[in-house]
């Protein structure tokens, strides 16, 4: 091989290496982008001996576009099955907040959203049980997505209601 080709094949095998070494890096790039802004859901449980509230929490970097909020019965519940938040309460149930038609809300990043709020002194005894078992021993199943149409879901469970 004369000197001439050597130069040409050296050359190519560093051209084909920077190629590479650019699409792989493109891609870790890209892979990154997508997890720095990716939500994340944390449910808030406030129980005392005067109220009930619970709300929703985005502690991620990215919008979190809430699909559907619903109670399961079971933890293995698909979210799908699950009775939409609004439909699960008593009738006399008046709270003083309370979220209807969460689908398709927008979560900003490091912000909060009351899903429903109840004081005791607000309604009577017998609707306070009733709300109580309504929530005891169910979980809550929240699904959204990010920014990429990633769909992701949370569930956790409502038992530390069961205390008054």
């Amino acid at each position: 091989m004369d000197m001439a080709g050597a130069l040409v094949l050296a050359t190519s095998i560093m051209a084909l290496g920077a190629i590479t070494f650019s699409a792989l890096s493109l891609a870790f790039q890209r892979s990154h982008s997508r997890k720095s802004v990716r939500p994340f859901c944390n449910v808030l449980q406030r129980v005392s001996g005067s109220e009930i509230r619970v709300s929703i929490q985005n502690a991620g970097m990215g919008p979190m576009r809430i699909q559907k909020i619903v109670l399961l019965e079971n933890e293995s519940d698909s979210i799908d099955v699950g009775v939409a938040l609004e439909e699960a309460f008593p009738a006399d149930f008046k709270p003083e907040v309370f979220v209807h038609h969460f689908d398709d809300y927008v979560l900003a990043p490091l912000q909060q959203a009351e899903l429903f709020r109840c004081a005791y002194g607000t309604i009577h005894d017998e609707t306070a049980t009733r709300l109580k078992s309504v929530l005891n021993d169910k979980f809550l199943g929240i699904s959204y997505s990010d920014i990429y149409d990633d769909v992701y879901e949370k569930k956790i469970a409502l038992n530390a209601v069961d205390s008054r």
